[in-house]
């Protein structure tokens, strides 16, 4: 299906499907796309806390935040108003639990995107995913709020172990769990190229499709249109169990105002940061023909580490720990010239030299106390003196031996013996 709003020409589908397991048939996800004032709204909400109560809660979600992006206050920029719309949809869950204990509270993720011609703003809760696919590179641009990322992110877990940790299906954030949701969005909009494709989901999803085969489906598929994607990838999941729902969300960027496309975003791959020489294409992405990495970017202030891609295996009913706060990941997109390596100044050369110098000058100390402690310990064991010489008193006898003659040493075994003859004596 295609949509206009502000010369931003989208073509868009969605999918979502209850899965394979017999327990989960009541599907928890819901999707929306909505026209609105500002630009293009999508969002996937995946609900939990029961199954009527968890559809409820993500329909419920999707409708408050569509609603809030459809009148938005005079003068409010996209970003902001995308971000109330979210915190607006986390009170209203928050009200359908009532009074009840947070660990029992209807709840839901929450993935939104509002495209609009300075690019495109994105927030989200809980470990519902976006994804920013363009020129055979796969972007993860959320990260998921959930206990392993965290453990991953801390490097106490690689990727390969969180896979199937036992808190895998815990995530840290959702709407309704809280009054209020600490909701994550991007400082800045996400730079937009013509031909680029956003990508939202579930977790039913991304845990049985890996973000390679994501992106492969794209490529072959998209010819075909964002609906094709959206049934190859469901297919693809329930393949190989759909033990949860799932849905995704597609869009294409078919075309984009002249001021959006001169500005796009720089996809950096995690070699780059390792010295190796990459191409910068046409429009500004970067490639050097080798197989496609995840690569993160979650647009929040600040540099940023680049990071390999998750995908988490759900091992039972999605939980909430809504103690735990997730760590906010800085980024900030650097222009092209920043990619390069950068002269260092006089200043810092002559701090260096003087770290330099010190550290030698004290490694000289070191092994001149050294070699003085060694030459001690050895002249101390060249000087060990001998013990005394100790005469024994003459042994007494019938016949004296004469005054120059020389007296043996007793040997320990006579000691008895001359006892022995004092006694008979």
């Amino acid at each position: 299906m295609l949509g206009s709003v502000h010369g931003v020409v989208v073509d868009f589908a969605e999918l979502s499907d209850p899965g394979r397991d017999p327990s989960k048939q009541v599907n928890e996800d819901s999707s929306g796309y909505a026209e609105t004032p500002l630009g293009h709204l999508a969002l996937v909400c995946d609900g939990m806390g029961g199954h009527e109560a968890g559809r409820e809660a993500s329909q419920l979600a999707v409708r408050t935040v569509i609603e809030a992006a459809r009148s938005p206050a005079p003068g409010t920029p996209p970003g902001l108003v995308l971000k109330q719309a979210v915190e607006r949809a986390g009170r209203a869950v928050y009200a359908l639990g009532g009074s009840g204990a947070s660990e029992h509270r209807p709840g839901s993720t929450c993935v939104a995107v509002l495209i609009h011609p300075g690019g495109a703003e994105l927030c989200h809760a809980g470990d519902s995913r976006a994804y920013l696919l363009r020129d055979g590179h796969i972007q993860r641009v959320t990260r998921d709020h959930s206990m392993v990322q965290e453990l991953v992110a801390s490097g106490m877990l690689t990727p390969e172990q969180a896979l199937a940790h036992p808190e895998a299906n815990k995530i840290t954030r959702a709407l309704g769990i809280t009054p209020e949701v600490n909701v994550e969005a991007r400082a800045e909009p996400l730079g937009l190229l013509k031909g680029d494709v956003l990508l939202l989901s579930s977790d039913g999803l991304t845990d049985l499709v890996t973000d390679p085969e994501i992106l492969d489906i794209v490529r072959r598929r998209l010819p075909s249109g964002t609906a094709a994607v959206c049934q190859e990838l469901v297919a693809l999941a329930n393949s190989r169990g759909g033990h949860d729902n799932v849905t995704t969300l597609v869009l294409a960027l078919v075309e984009l105002p002249p001021q959006t496309a001169a500005r796009g975003t720089v996809i950096q791959d995690a070699r780059a940061a390792r010295g190796a020489t990459l191409v910068e294409g046409d429009q500004g992405t970067i490639s050097d023909g080798a197989p496609a990495p995840t690569l993160f970017d979650d647009g929040s202030a600040g540099p940023r580490p680049t990071l390999p891609g998750l995908t988490q295996l759900d091992t039972g009913d999605r939980r909430t720990e809504p103690g735990l706060a997730t760590p906010s990941f800085p980024h900030e997109e650097p222009p092209p010239h920043l990619l390069r390596p950068r002269p260092i100044s006089s200043s810092r050369a002559l701090v260096w030299l003087g770290v330099g110098l010190a550290v030698t000058v004290l490694a000289a100390v070191a092994a001149w106390a050294l070699v003085r402690v060694m030459h001690r310990g050895r002249d101390r064991s060249e000087e060990i003196v001998p013990p005394p010489e100790v005469k024994l008193p003459p042994r007494p006898s019938s016949s004296a031996p004469p005054e120059d003659a020389e007296m043996p040493a007793p040997s320990p075994s006579s000691a008895p013996l001359e006892s022995a003859d004092a006694a008979r004596d």
